[in-house]
């Protein structure tokens, strides 16, 4: 059983978590709402606001607010808002930067904080986020020259030699990956992140109780990382310790249910010790959350096999554009040009195997940042459907179209 299972280089971003407030229900100590927290630091600005709407330091507070809770679309307006009353403030543009950053588009955030180097090019912390915009794009020789920069403007900064940490671990240079790592920690050995890279460092070089040790301090500083808790159950399935894997796998699921990554492992682990019927559910509950997880669907048809059910690949494939329907309909994506871009998988290749009663034979190469691909799919036109809708124009019953050059070149083939 195999799996691409990539981490989000989204890590190396120094505030991916900063601002989560939760559901907008949930209530704080003293009873009061996210909702009515985010109103109640919204009101100063919007009060001078309402007095003079041309008051660029206001919309670009109201946008930092809107992005402490999270609300980043709003927060993305207000700072357009901003740069209309002052188009060449560099600050501005760093917060669209992060905030497009954490839209995750890419592409427009890279543009942002090139414009603010070409004004500010000993910027530490531009030079930081465009490493998480270039690693998110898969340019990790880009991402490393980047962070050089970061590092070279300011050595002191942990979240800079993280990052190194990370490009180099992508391009499987682990060393020098784990001497970045400890530099970071030598600034501040209370970066959590930090220690996860260190452990799944650790883990590529075959220094497993170590890489426990590591992940353990991650953990301490931050239990509620369900991608640590994982990390920490594929070194256990390394050492043959399946009921653990199982449980940090487990505790991974009760942080974030719907980690796809969380359900298939735990699906391996229990393929491993020949619990089949639970295996098969693990695999189809990471499928129903991640329907184009094709490490996933492999598993299933395997243990399927074992179990004695059939399955041929027309069934898989009608299975699969079932399941993706669902999760499309659910999320309600916005459709521009019948495009989708998919997302690919995070996390550590793996690939599994029971010889001699131990758990071996992992992956060539196991990246930890995603490899962004941009593929497509094109939405067909089914049966009955307003073909005006998806083309643009009307049709005759022949399919023709009706518009003037349709009429000429019916002339043409009279």
């Amino acid at each position: 059983m195999t799996n691409d299972h990539k981490r989000k280089t989204g890590n190396t971003d120094p505030g991916r978590n900063a601002g989560r407030t939760g559901k907008a229900g949930k209530t704080d100590k003293n009873g009061n709402t996210a909702s009515g927290r985010l109103n109640k630091a919204l009101e100063p600005y919007e009060k001078v606001l309402a007095k003079n709407p041309e008051d660029a330091t206001a919309w670009a507070g109201k946008a930092a607010v809107l992005l402490r809770f999270h609300v980043y679309k709003d927060s993305l307006k207000a700072l357009n808002k901003a740069l209309e009353i002052e188009p060449l403030n560099p600050g501005y543009f760093f917060e669209k930067g992060f905030v497009l950053l954490k839209l995750e588009r890419e592409e427009e955030a890279l543009q942002a904080f090139d414009w603010v180097l070409e004004i500010k090019p000993d910027s530490d912390k531009t030079w930081n986020l465009k490493t998480s915009v270039l690693c998110r794009l898969g340019q990790q020789e880009k991402a490393l020259a980047a962070c050089e920069k970061a590092l070279a403007a300011n050595p002191k900064i942990a979240g800079a030699w993280h990052a190194k940490g990370t490009v180099l671990s992508e391009l499987d240079r682990y060393e020098e990956a784990l001497k970045a790592y400890d530099e970071a920690l030598k600034i501040n050995q209370n970066l959590a992140r930090a220690w996860e890279g260190k452990a799944f460092v650790l883990h590529k070089l075959d220094r497993f109780m170590e890489a426990l040790n590591a992940y353990d301090t991650a953990l301490k500083l931050n239990p509620s990382n369900a991608k640590t808790w994982v990390g920490k159950g594929l070194v256990h399935l390394r050492l043959s310790r399946q009921k653990r894997a199982l449980d940090t796998f487990n505790k991974a699921i009760s942080i974030k249910p719907d980690f796809a990554e969380a359900w298939f492992y735990k699906g391996e682990a229990l393929a491993l010790v020949e619990k089949d019927e639970e295996a098969l559910r693990a695999y189809e509950r990471a499928l129903k959350i991640k329907p184009d997880y094709a490490e996933a669907w492999k598993a299933k048809i395997s243990v399927s096999s074992k179990l004695g059910i059939e399955m041929d690949e027309e069934e898989m494939e009608e299975e699969m554009k079932e399941e993706m329907r669902k999760e499309m309909k659910e999320e309600k994506p916005e459709i521009k040009r019948s495009t989708w871009t998919r997302k690919s998988d995070i996390g550590v290749e793996i690939k599994t195997a029971a010889k001699e009663g131990k758990y071996t034979n992992f992956g060539k190469k196991e990246e930890r940042g995603p490899e962004i691909k941009r593929n497509t799919w094109t939405r067909k036109v089914q049966k009955g459907e307003d073909t005006k809708k998806y083309m643009g124009k009307k049709t005759d019953k022949k399919g023709e179209g009706t518009g003037r050059k349709a009429g000429k070149r019916k002339e043409q083939k009279k």
